[in-house]
């Protein structure tokens, strides 16, 4: 297997043509390197070089067969990438982690253009993709000198197309809910990098698929405002109202700019009056 330095001039190489390989065979070559490599400290290695080339050789060319994404997805999933050391905080192990989350989306849309992934595949993206966003401990957004760490905002992406997937049902999409809700009130960290907005486009996708009814919605809504009425500690109570109020915030504009006339606004209103300790 490649060391980081030689894989890093081969996809120097290789991003000079757009990561167009002259001969396809390469891309076997490398792609386990890539996988062994997606957690690197490099951000350069991991975000321009590693992550590009895949997203061009599994989306923009098509290169990579159903099989091998079927393969890699599986692979992101296993204990040596979405949940590499699971449980550490402020260690370089979240890169892996989070980058693993990262690869999922273009897997997951190709499989939506043409089904490879079996039902037991996406069911059990599903389980730890919500296990990952419960029990991620390391939230950090950027990293100095190492770059983007963004878990929560990676995950935010998968579970964005993996509640598009059509053997995602009812149930599956019920159950996404709260775990966003659980995300998205966290009282230790206040997400500063975006996460709020990146969170919002897998609700807008359950939205759309149009299995949940309004009264299931509107009643996830309210369950915003018991967490934070009860939650007196301090700092935590301020932590956990300032992040989901840039959540409603979020969701409500990217809502009404999508939908002006949808009858969740007046819900997503009433909520963060019920929040706002200056409307009181």
């Amino acid at each position: 297997m490649l060391t980081e330095t030689a894989l890093k001039e081969k996809l120097q190489t290789l991003a000079e043509r757009k990561f167009k390989p002259d001969d396809e065979r390469i891309i076997d070559e490398l792609l386990p390197t890539m996988l062994a490599h997606i957690g690197s400290t490099d951000p350069e290695l991991r975000d321009d070089l590693i992550y590009v080339a895949f997203i061009r050789w599994s989306m923009t060319y098509e290169l990579i067969p159903p099989e091998k994404l079927r393969e890699t997805f599986n692979t992101l999933l296993d204990d040596e990438h979405l949940f590499f050391n699971f449980g550490e905080t402020d260690m370089d192990s979240i890169f892996t982690r989070s980058f693993s989350a990262l690869w999922l989306p273009p897997i997951l849309i190709a499989h939506r253009q043409n089904a490879f992934l079996t039902q037991k595949d996406i069911k059990n993206a599903h389980t730890k993709l919500l296990r990952f966003l419960r029990e991620e401990k390391d939230r950090r957004g950027f990293v100095e000198d190492k770059g983007w760490a963004h878990a929560i905002a990676h995950a935010a992406d998968a579970l964005d197309d993996l509640a598009q997937c059509a053997e995602i049902n009812t149930d599956e999409l019920r159950e996404m809910l709260p775990v966003i809700r659980e995300t998205m009130s966290m009282t230790e960290f206040v997400y500063a990098h975006g996460e709020d907005e990146r969170m919002v486009t897998p609700v807008l996708a359950i939205i759309q698929r149009s299995l949940l009814s309004i009264d299931e919605i509107k009643a996830w809504l309210k369950s915003f405002v018991a967490p934070i009425q009860e939650t007196k500690a301090m700092p935590n109570g301020v932590i956990l109202r300032a992040n989901a109020q840039n959540f409603l915030q979020s969701l409500y504009f990217r809502l009404k700019w999508t939908d002006e006339k949808s009858n969740l606004l007046t819900h997503i209103e009433k909520t963060l009056h019920e929040i706002n300790i200056f409307t009181r």
